[in-house]
C-alpha cells in the first residue's frame, strides 16, 4: 500500500535469501536432478539373468558422493532427502582388445597412505584414503608396477574430499599422470584439468611403459579466503594432502574430460576437437536398448548375443543444492529447472503466500516483481522427460548413445563429441 501510495515498485526475490528459486515446498521429485548409473559386464552367448546394481541414490554433484557435512563457515548442513528413478537401461559390446588394468595385477606402491588396489578401482567413489604431503614442491604419488609394458590411453582419478576452499572456482592443477620404464626416471604424460567435477577421465596418445603414477605436486599452505574472512582457522597453515578414492587406468579410449562435456560442471566450449585416434569405437549396431527388458526390481532377462559386453543402468538422482542463504524454516530443495511444470508448480506455491500475506495486492497494484539476483544453483543434467525433449529438439534419439555418457566412444570420436555437444544444447 505504501509503494503504491508513493508511486514505488514492490519486488521480492526469486525465492526465500538471495539464490535462487528453492523453498521447503518443493518436493524430492521435483528438485534438480542428474544422471547416474551402473556397469555390469557379462559375457555373450548365452542367457543373462540377473539383478543390475541401482546406481546411487546419494544426493549430491557426481555418482555416490554425498554433499560436505559441514559448509563454508563451519555450520552442519542438514541431511538431505535422497530421490531416485531409473531411465534407460542400454548394453554395448566392449573392444575385442578391452581389458581391465587390475586382471593385470600391477603391484601398488605409495609416498604415503594405506592404498589397496582392490577399493581405487571398485567404483565406491565416497570412500577416500588420504595421502598425506610431502615437501613442498615434490610430489605426492600413487604408482601402478606392471610385470610387463603395458599401453594405456586414458586414466579417471576420483578424489572423494570436496577441493579446498581457494580451489572453488578453479579446481587443483597439480594433478597430472607420469610413466617411467625403470621406476627411476619418470616423465609427464597428462596433466589433469583444473575440473571442479569429483572425477576427471582423461585422455591421452597411446603411451607404453611399465611404471604409471598418480602425481600431486604438494602446494605451499595457504588460507582459503573464507577462512581469512571470517577469522577461521587459526595456527600456522600446513601443507595439505590429498583424499583419493579410484585411480583407474584404462587400455581404451575414452573421451577426454567427459565428466565435465556431459554438463556436471561449466564447460568452456572449443572449436578444436583432440587429435586422436579412435580404433575403440564402439559400432552404433553394437549397442541395444534394453530398457523393455529391465523389470521394476532392477532384474534383467536377456539372451547375450556373442562377444563381451557392459549393460548400463542409467538412472537419476537429485543434485542436493538448496536456496540460500535464507533461515532454516525457509531453506529447501532447488526446484527442477529442466522441469517445467515443477517451475509452475514453484512459483505459484511462493506467490500465492503472498498474495495470502498481501491481501491480494498482487500484480498491477502492490507486489509486481520478482528478482533473479544471481544464478547460483549450481548444475544438473538430467529430468523425468529428457529422452523426449533431446529427441524433439535434436531430431534423433539419445539411446544408442548412452555409452558416452559414461566416457565411452561411440562410432568415432568425432560423432561422440557432436553427441555431447547436442546434450549440452537440450540441457
Amino acid at each position: 500500500e505504501t509503494a503504491d501510495k508513493k508511486g514505488l515498485e514492490m519486488a521480492i526475490a526469486g525465492s526465500p535469501g538471495w539464490s535462487v528459486t528453492g523453498g521447503p515446498w518443493v518436493e524430492p521429485k521435483d528438485a534438480m536432478k542428474k544422471y547416474v548409473w551402473t556397469e555390469t559386464r557379462v559375457s555373450g552367448g548365452k542367457a543373462f539373468s540377473g539383478k543390475l546394481a541401482q546406481a546411487a541414490v546419494s544426493t549430491g554433484n557426481f555418482q555416490n558422493v554425498g554433499l560436505p557435512k559441514v559448509g563454508m563457515l563451519g555450520d552442519a548442513i542438514p541431511v538431505l532427502p535422497t530421490y531416485y528413478q531409473d531411465a534407460l537401461t542400454v548394453a554395448y559390446r566392449l573392444p575385442q582388445n578391452d581389458r581391465l588394468f587390475t586382471d593385470l595385477n600391477p603391484k601398488l606402491s605409495s609416498s604415503g597412505g594405506d592404498f589397496k588396489l582392490q577399493e581405487l578401482s571398485d567404483g565406491d567413489l565416497d570412500k577416500s584414503v588420504y595421502l598425506p604431503p610431502m615437501a613442498v614442491g615434490e610430489d605426492m604419488w600413487i604408482q601402478y608396477e606392471f610385470a610387463t609394458p603395458q599401453t594405456i590411453k586414458a586414466f579417471t582419478i576420483v578424489g572423494a574430499n570436496h577441493l579446498p576452499l581457494e580451489d572453488f572456482n578453479g579446481g587443483a592443477t597439480n594433478r597430472s599422470l607420469k610413466v617411467s620404464d625403470d621406476g627411476i626416471n619418470f616423465r609427464e604424460v597428462a596433466p589433469v584439468s583444473g575440473s571442479i567435477v569429483a572425477q576427471n577421465t582423461v585422455a591421452f596418445q597411446p603411451t607404453t611403459a611399465r611404471f604409471f603414477r598418480i602425481a600431486f605436486k604438494t602446494l605451499p599452505p595457504s588460507v582459503s579466503p573464507f577462512a581469512a574472512m571470517f577469522g577461521a582457522g587459526g595456527g600456522e597453515p600446513k601443507p595439505e594432502g590429498v583424499n583419493v578414492a579410484e585411480f583407474v587406468l584404462h587400455n581404451t579410449d575414452r573421451i577426454d574430460q567427459f565428466e565435465d562435456k556431459a554438463g556436471f560442471s561449466p564447460w568452456k566450449e572449443g572449436s578444436n576437437l583432440p587429435a586422436k585416434a579412435n580404433s575403440d569405437a564402439i559400432p552404433t549396431e553394437d549397442v541395444i536398448d534394453l530398457s523393455a527388458n529391465l523389470k521394476a526390481d532392477g532384474t534383467l532377462d536377456w539372451n547375450v548375443p556373442t562377444g563381451n559386453w557392459v549393460v548400463i543402468r542409467l538412472g537419476y538422482s537429485l543434485t542436493g543444492r538448496q536456496n540460500h542463504p535464507a533461515s532454516p524454516e525457509a531453506t529447501g530443495l532447488e526446484v527442477d529447472k529442466l522441469d517445467k511444470e515443477a517451475v509452475r508448480k514453484y512459483i505459484n506455491t511462493y506467490l500465492d503466500m503472498y498474495k495470502d500475506a498481501t491481501g491480494g495486492l498482487m500484480g498491477t497494484k502492490g507486489l509486481t516483481h520478482m528478482i533473479l539476483d544471481s544464478y547460483e544453483a549450481g548444475h544438473m543434467n538430467w529430468t523425468k522427460t529428457f529422452p523426449e525433449e533431446f529427441a524433439k529438439r535434436r531430431g534423433y534419439e539419445l539411446k544408442l548413445w548412452i555409452p558416452v555418457l559414461t566416457g565411452r566412444i561411440v562410432k568415432s570420436l568425432e560423432a561422440s563429441e557432436q553427441f555431447l555437444w547436442d546434450f549440452r544444447k537440450t540441457i
